[in-house]
């Protein structure tokens, strides 16, 4: 038993050296268009944040799932880029989407959580 736990720190101990992160091998990586963009020069000049009440998606359909939306203007130079970023608690997930306007941003987002 005490092998056994040795080997299991000296694992947890080495992987995180090497890079590995075992208990997050099946996350799949976070888009973070507004974070890179702010690294570009990008500036925020408005956000809009607000928490909606979504129906509950199978099995949990008759639970309110919560989702919070923050909205994004940025400016860079004479360009405008409106960004929109969702938080969906039920599925603990966040969508990103960028376009020139509110609602080709918006529309992205939605087709990128029907996938």
């Amino acid at each position: 038993m005490k092998k056994l736990l040795l080997v299991t720190a000296l694992y947890f101990m080495f992987s995180g050296w090497a890079g590995i992160n075992p208990t997050l091998a099946n996350t799949p990586p976070l888009h973070t268009e507004v974070i890179e963009l702010k690294r570009q020069g990008w500036k925020v000049t408005e956000i809009h944040s607000s928490i909606e009440e979504r129906p509950g998606i199978k099995p949990y359909q008759n639970l309110t799932r919560v989702v919070q939306v923050v909205k994004y203007r940025l400016n860079k130079g004479r360009n405008i880029l409106f960004c929109v970023v969702e938080y969906d608690s039920q599925w603990d997930t966040i969508h990103e989407s960028c376009a020139d306007s509110q609602q080709e941003a918006e529309k992205k987002l939605l087709q990128q959580s029907d996938l």
